[in-house]
């Protein structure tokens, strides 16, 4: 029966087969037993390396292998990789939390979303998260402030007040994320005029300090405020003014000079002649200005008669005529406050205007967003009422109302201050405006009964009386009130004209 040789019977058979060999040579046996002995160390080396070199290999595939597997397991499980845990923020500053992201294994920076709330206008410690899908990363936001206060200085700064002098006086403007606080460096002792040379430190609230230089020119102060726009005034009888309006002072050295108006209240409106008015401009240093200003009162020929002015706003329409009708029946004149709506209507315009009616200007559109939107807005309106009006009566209008008269409000929803500004600016321009002391109520709507509004028209007692109507298609019960309003008042005395320039002017306080 055939059986495997073992290890041992085939390591005999070798040496036997090497004796052989080598003594078939001549070899002696004591040769011979040495070389085989030498083989067999080598054989023997070259088994030990082999396996040192198979032990190496594995080794170094677990060196290898085991942290790649372990690193892509971490970075399966942790795919977000910041790069800080601590993210400093400067105070005030914009922030980007994701540019703390370094990458995200496997995904995008984009796709990760953060958590938290950061107030960068406070200093403190703050926490955030990164989250990427089921990985939620945990990291601390410390707001600080740690930047020095930006300073920027004037060249120079010139007063004739020592005592008076602060730092802020030689600063242009100083910027920091927190409280700041400016003194002088050094400060000298400034007593005698002449030019000195100044270091200002700005120091916030965490001790970050700025320092800058400029130069204190110290002077001595013997010139007087000036006094613009105080010009010689005249003006209607019955007519106001308010004394400080475009009058401005300025000084070289004072920034807030004071105004005072003497006189102002010896000036009768009521009695033409012609007063003086003093003013007197003082600044810090007890430096004054005085000039006169003479305001003329004109005689107006209607400030001793009773006057009623019957005024039709919005017009013309399709009552138009029949007003013109009743006035030339009652021989009443009156004024129309036109618009360049109904155009379909505008030989009315010229019907009034040849009768001897005023023609004056309310509004071309009567739309308060577009008249009011500014001061060239309104004018640009009231340039084209105007242009038609004189297209219509060959002749240029200086008489206007506003639209919702010179109260209103409503143009504060677009312009602040409009009302005050348009009041003094039509005067400049020489037109007058006119308001009214006496009102109808027929704007307040359609077809309001004849008896209220004749009531409400005939109750006003003034020497010069303005009433306000409307002229529209839909006041026809102010066209049948107009006879016992025109009645009433000439059995009081009263004479009906149309308004000039010249006339004496209803203006109501202005709100806006």
């Amino acid at each position: 029966m055939w059986s495997k040789e073992t290890k041992e019977e085939k390591e005999r058979k070798k040496e036997q087969a090497f004796y052989e060999h080598y003594s078939a040579m001549g070899k002696s046996t004591d040769s011979i037993r040495k070389e085989w002995e030498r083989r067999k160390r080598n054989e023997q080396r070259i088994r030990r390396l082999k396996r040192r070199r198979r032990i190496a290999i594995v080794l170094i595939l677990l060196v290898v292998l085991v942290p790649a597997v372990s690193t892509f397991t971490y970075f399966k499980m942790n795919p977000i990789v910041l790069r800080s845990k601590v993210i400093a923020q400067e105070k005030k500053e914009s922030m980007d939390l994701m540019s703390n992201i370094r990458f995200v294994v496997g995904g995008k920076a984009k796709d990760v979303k953060t958590e938290g709330k950061v107030d960068t206008n406070k200093e403190g410690k703050y926490t955030v998260y990164y989250v990427y899908g089921k990985q939620k990363v945990k990291a601390e936001v410390e707001v600080k402030d740690t930047k020095a206060p930006e300073l920027k200085m004037k060249d120079s700064y010139t007063t004739e007040l020592p005592k008076d002098i602060k730092p802020e006086d030689f600063v242009e403007s100083v910027k920091d994320a927190s409280d700041v606080t400016l003194e002088f460096v050094g400060q000298d002792s400034w007593e005698k005029k002449g030019k000195y040379g100044v270091t200002v430190a700005a120091t916030d609230s965490d001790g970050h300090k700025t320092e800058g230089k400029s130069t204190l020119n110290l002077e001595e102060d013997t010139t007087g405020p000036t006094i613009e726009g105080a010009d010689d005034k005249e003006l209607a009888q019955g007519d106001t003014m308010d004394f400080n309006e475009g009058v401005t002072i300025k000084d070289d050295m004072d920034p807030e000079p004071t105004l005072e108006v003497q006189g102002a209240d010896k000036v009768d409106f009521a009695t033409p002649g012609t007063y003086i008015v003093t003013y007197l401009a003082k600044d810090r240093s007890g430096n004054e200005t005085k000039i006169e200003r003479k305001i003329k009162v004109k005689e107006n020929p209607d400030w001793n008669e009773k006057v009623v002015y019957l005024t039709f706003d919005d017009g013309p329409s399709e009552n138009t005529g029949e007003i013109l009708d009743i006035l030339k029946e009652k021989n009443a004149k009156a004024t129309f406050f036109v618009t360049g709506n109904n155009q379909e209507h505008d030989d009315m315009i010229k019907r009034a205007f040849s009768e001897g009616h005023s023609i004056g200007l309310h509004t071309y559109t009567h739309d308060y967003a577009t008249v009011y939107a500014s001061e060239d807005a309104y004018f640009a309106d009231l340039q084209k009422v105007s242009d038609l009006v004189e297209s219509i009566t060959g002749t240029k209008s200086m008489i206007i109302r506003f639209p919702g008269g010179s109260s209103n409000t409503v143009s504060a929803k677009y312009v602040k201050g409009l009302m005050t500004t348009l009041t003094k600016a039509v005067r400049d321009q020489g037109y007058q405006y006119f308001d009214w002391n006496c009102d109808s109520t027929d704007a307040s709507g359609n077809n309001v009964p004849v008896e209220k509004l004749v009531s409400n028209a005939t109750s006003c007692t003034a020497n010069h009386v303005d009433i306000l109507m409307h002229d529209t298609d839909a006041k026809d019960t102010t066209v049948q009130a107009l006879p016992q309003i025109i009645d009433y008042y000439r059995s009081q005395g009263y004479t009906f004209k149309g308004l000039t320039v010249d006339s004496v002017a209803a203006h109501h306080g202005v709100n806006n």
